[in-house]
């Protein structure tokens, strides 16, 4: 359950399942006064002044890298504790050793490598993906509005999926209160449980509950459509198993 306030900055949240395994990250931020110097090297132009953002602008909630070994959620700004971009994301805890994140900065466009920081989540649960922080020290006198990430500082920009970066701009929590609560998978059929939870949410002071959905019922599809249209609920697509072979149960 998270709660948020207008008047506070609520950490990211990634909520990710395998089969029925939950990983569900709330990642304080951990960064100490010499993370600069200890995990990022200086950012380094990496293509000539004047070239225009380019890349493919990526359209869904999963993105694969070409590796197949890192999948991208959705990168975020983060000036906590430094000027850096938290890109949210799953990644193989041994085969991905190394990830760049390729900057582009407005008004010329120049781009900007820096390497990545990879913070694999110790909730994995004996199982080789895991959520994870990629986390890039943002360049000097640039606020980046989008962002690419590859296994190599070198390479084609225009070949690499290209990720808005969100909250750049500060802006007011439309509700006060929201919960995500464990991606609905396996064909998920308990409609009154589900009405139950939504209702029971609702008379606790919930405007919103997001839902990471894998797939479900025709019965509960329709349910859904009810409290989507009401304004209660927001689904997330949520395919996880078009990239991974997920597990139906614990070790």
């Amino acid at each position: 359950m998270l709660h948020c306030g207008k008047k506070h900055i609520c950490a990211v949240v990634a909520c990710i399942i395998f089969g029925s395994i939950l990983i569900c990250s709330w990642k304080d931020l951990q960064l100490q006064n010499n993370i600069t110097r200890k995990f990022f090297p200086q950012a380094t132009t990496a293509s000539p002044a004047g070239q225009l953002c380019r890349g493919k602008p990526a359209q869904n909630a999963i993105t694969a890298l070409k590796d197949n070994r890192t999948f991208i959620i959705s990168p975020y700004f983060d000036d906590r504790e430094s000027k850096v971009t938290r890109v949210i994301g799953i990644v193989h805890h041994e085969d991905v050793k190394q990830l760049y994140c390729w900057f582009c900065c407005p008004p010329d466009g120049k781009i900007y490598v820096s390497k990545a920081k990879i913070d694999v989540h110790s909730d994995r649960f004996g199982f080789p993906y895991g959520a994870a922080d990629i986390v890039c020290l943002e360049p000097e006198n640039c606020d980046p509005t989008h962002v690419s990430i590859h296994q190599s500082p070198h390479g084609n920009i225009d070949q690499l999926p290209r990720f808005e970066i969100k909250n750049r701009k500060a802006e007011t929590f439309s509700v006060d209160f929201t919960v995500c609560i464990s991606a609905m998978f396996g064909n998920y059929n308990n409609v009154l449980q589900f009405i139950q939870s939504m209702e029971m949410y609702k008379i606790l002071g919930v405007q919103k509950v997001v839902i990471y959905k894998n797939n479900c019922s025709h019965l509960m599809e329709k349910v859904l459509k009810f409290y989507v249209e009401e304004g209660t609920v927001e689904i997330i697509p949520w395919p996880i198993n078009s990239h991974l072979k997920v597990s139906s149960k614990w070790h």
